[in-house]
């Protein structure tokens, strides 16, 4: 559920400003790098911990000692 929640939340930081200055300028010229700036902002909202994967199944003669 708190993911759901957490896109709800990026949907409103890049779609409100982008409309609002849409309708303020009626120009597609500010809506374009407002939309970006709003979702760089709305992808750093999320706090992501991926997990780095480490290949530690391999064999011992993959390894050449020389």
């Amino acid at each position: 559920m708190s993911n759901l929640k957490i896109a709800l939340i990026q949907g409103v930081i890049v779609l409100t400003p982008t409309y609002s200055i849409a309708f303020l300028t009626d120009k597609m010229i500010w809506t374009i790098p407002m939309l970006v700036a709003s979702g760089f902002i709305a992808a750093s909202f999320k706090n992501d911990t991926a997990e780095k994967k480490t290949d530690d199944d391999r064999e011992d003669h993959d390894i050449e000692e020389g």
